[in-house]
């Protein structure tokens, strides 16, 4: 999905730069840039959690015991719950919004609580992350590899 993302980005920013060199710029191709670049970014903060990837810092946590690693676990839990969940609040109001005002963009003309969704989706996406990490990997979270 990254992928498709960063190859529609690259295709619509050609086209702008094609446009605006031919003395003809393309309107829409700000809007698909804009709207594929924020997919792209929470699509990445909400599977960048699937395996620790973003938030885990090992480091300091080798330097201690198993006990004291052990609690690292939720100081990297807690924290990336509780953002997920402000991230998630934060998004439906925004998209409630968006969609009660019937916001719609300026060139594609679509309504921009689709645009909106993502926000939410991906704080589901962090937090099932977070989830797997501690089911499925704990050992992730206690400073291993």
């Amino acid at each position: 999905m990254a992928f498709l993302l960063i190859v529609a980005i690259l295709a619509a920013v050609t086209i702008q730069i094609v446009g605006r060199l031919a003395d003809s710029p393309a309107p829409w191709t700000e809007e698909a840039t804009r709207i594929f670049f924020i997919g792209m970014v929470y699509l990445g903060v909400g599977m960048g959690f699937r395996k620790g990837e973003s938030a885990r810092v090992t480091v300091f946590l080798n330097w201690f015991p198993r006990s004291v690693r052990n609690l690292g676990r939720w100081f990297y839990v807690l924290p990336s719950v509780g953002f997920f969940c402000f991230m998630f609040y934060t998004g439906f109001e925004l998209v409630v919004q968006q969609y009660t005002m019937n916001e719609m963009g300026a060139a594609w003309m679509i309504p921009m609580w689709l645009v909106g969704l993502c926000m939410p989706l991906s704080a589901i996406l962090g937090i099932l992350g977070v989830a797997e990490n501690i089911i499925l990997h704990p050992h992730l979270l206690e400073g291993g590899e």
